[in-house]
């Protein structure tokens, strides 16, 4: 998770129900073939989270924002927000809840649906502080959800981020919360009453106090199950020094994922806030590889990139900065390079490729945090600066004039998907100081900014005055 300034958005119960009609689905067999088809018409749906939004005069109630995917790729005519509010949706809309402050999206409980994870870290619910809600997929969209709370601790933040997988081999989906005290696994399945399995706070029975707000799943060891890493530092042994910065890796396997390695980072790293993580094969080895940003660590930002083994992410990572050789730019202490990071083959290569967001960079001497992204080409060596580009407002066929304003925090959140089904990613990035998302096609080249989409609140159609914060899902 990461921490910022939140602006207003503000939304109504009218429109929350005013969404226009939605492309007729044909459900597919469990589970669904796509973990973002939330209506199960084939398509891949785009949803993302507005903490900040206002929900009937409740400010930072927060809302998710769905925008429907069709044969044409997302089509912005046809979007859905969901509130605490909206009918189906348990709780209510509060001042301050920050519903959909994280965004997962996973076919829970294998209906053939996928369905969305959205966190509300400011939300009390008899007494709980924090929950998320699961807004279960159907023929007719995100129509409703149950609520999970911190299973033990009533005083405590809950779910600052989640991550989804198979964790137990028991083909059931589980789930891991982190909240920078306790790292939750709950075991699966997960139904529409809101029932699930058991509970268990992995950090004190494998003996490190791990302070995490950052949790990521893939499959690292190539034997077919899901695995997780979350990233923080080890109060304990460490404090608040650098020294106590890490990436712990558990591994799945039956009955439950079990803590096998920690994974020291060098010195300079910064994971004590503002992490984030994927993982992909960048090599085509097989393995996972583990990429971390950290918009902290170092001059200006770093990436990490753990190579995926047999036994998890290997002890000595790849560190990339805009000093790395063929990365464009060059590293400024305000750059926030590793701000957000997303994987995704951008060029139909077979590669997956990692986009790094950099908010912070300028453009010129005079348009401050104006953002920019950095995409890095996978390849038989792994991630390098070869052939890397960046893009930014100066990209040719990117809407907004770069000398609009400053502060537009381009690349804050990102993400890398196919919509289109082209074989290659679009490159999505959203820029919430100026209230924009952007989509740029993929091509055989990688992302371009020529036929590139910008999405505000006025052609979404959410509000002519509002200004949204998207959060891209994990």
């Amino acid at each position: 998770m990461r921490k910022r300034t939140l602006p207003l958005t503000v939304l109504t119960t009218a429109l929350l129900t005013a969404a226009p009609a939605l492309p007729t689905p044909t459900a597919t067999a469990a589970p669904a073939k796509h973990a973002d088809d939330f209506n199960g018409d084939g398509w891949r749906d785009l949803a993302m989270g507005d903490r900040g939004a206002t929900i009937d005069a409740k400010k930072r109630a927060g809302a998710v924002i769905v925008i429907w995917g069709t044969a044409k790729g997302l089509d912005p005519a046809r979007r859905t927000v969901v509130s605490q509010n909206s009918p189906g949706i348990p709780g209510a809309a509060e001042a301050s809840d920050h519903f959909g402050t994280t965004i997962t999206t996973a076919d829970l409980n294998s209906d053939g649906y996928a369905d969305v994870l959205a966190t509300a870290p400011g939300e009390n619910d008899s007494g709980y502080n924090g929950t998320f809600t699961v807004l279960w997929g159907s023929k007719s969209g995100l129509t409703t959800g149950s609520s999970h709370h911190n299973p033990q601790y009533r005083d405590r933040g809950f779910a600052y981020d989640l991550a989804v997988g198979d964790f137990d081999q028991d083909g059931k989906q589980d789930v891991v919360a982190v909240d920078g005290r306790n790292i939750w696994y709950l075991r699966g399945p997960f139904t529409e009453s809101g029932k699930r399995g058991k509970a268990t706070n992995l950090d004190p029975t494998d003996g490190d106090h791990i302070e995490s707000y950052t949790v990521v799943s893939g499959n690292v060891t190539k034997d077919g199950t899901a695995d997780f890493a979350v990233l923080g530092w080890d109060w304990d042994a460490h404090g608040l020094g650098k020294e106590g910065n890490g990436v712990w890796f558990y591994k799945g396997g039956p009955d439950a994922p079990k803590r096998t390695k920690r994974m020291p980072l060098p010195d300079g790293a910064n994971l004590l806030t503002q992490a984030s993580a994927t993982i992909a094969d960048f090599d085509r080895n097989g393995y996972g590889d583990l990429a971390l940003g950290s918009r902290r660590s170092g001059k200006g930002g770093t990436a990490y990139v753990f190579s995926g083994t047999s036994t998890g992410p290997g002890r000595s990572p790849r560190q990339i900065t805009q000093a790395t050789p063929g990365v464009p730019g060059s590293p400024e202490s305000s750059d926030t390079f590793g701000s957000d990071v997303s994987a995704g083959d951008t060029d139909g290569d077979g590669y997956s490729d990692l986009a790094i967001g950099a908010p912070g960079e300028a453009i010129g001497d005079s348009l401050f945090r104006m953002g920019a992204v950095t995409v890095l080409r996978g390849g038989k060596s792994g991630l390098t600066g070869k052939n890397a580009r960046l893009y930014d407002y100066a990209t040719a066929g990117v809407e907004g004039e770069p000398d609009e304003r400053n502060d537009a925090w381009f690349g804050d959140s990102l993400l890398l998907r196919d919509f289109t089904r082209d074989g290659r990613a679009e490159l999505i990035a959203a820029a919430p100081e100026a209230g924009r998302l952007h989509i740029l096609p993929g091509t055989s080249s990688g992302p371009t900014g020529k036929g590139s989409l910008l999405l505000d609140s006025n052609n979404l159609n959410l509000t002519s005055l509002a200004n949204f914060w998207a959060e891209l899902p994990n």
